[in-house]
């Protein structure tokens, strides 16, 4: 069985995704440590996140992704609300892997 090359760059990019939002998440000390540039970290992220939404997701989905992945990288104390990083961060996660995996596995 031969798997497209398409079908194996979504993959590609679903997994770049993946621990690129968990490294950027990471303290910045310890992105530092292992020689990469946070700034440059996040901003790459942006893309990739910004235009796999608008290829594949509707305006709803890209606006909530938006919203949680700022508040997500927020200062502690900036938001009204008292929310963990982590459970935004998984919640993210949940969002964006959530329909692919549904569409391919189910």
């Amino acid at each position: 069985m031969v798997i497209p090359l398409v079908k194996i760059s979504k993959y590609l990019l679903l997994v770049m995704v993946l621990f690129m939002t968990i490294a950027v998440n990471l303290p910045d000390n310890m992105i530092s440590r292992l020689g990469f540039e946070p700034d440059y970290m996040l901003a790459a992220l942006a893309a990739i996140v910004i235009t796999g939404l608008t290829a594949y997701r509707k305006l709803a989905a890209i606006t909530l992704v938006v919203l949680i992945s700022l508040g997500a990288n927020m200062p502690e104390g900036f938001l009204p609300v008292d929310i963990d990083r982590d459970i935004l961060t998984a919640c993210l996660v949940v969002i964006v892997f959530t329909p692919t995996l549904s569409k391919h596995f189910l």
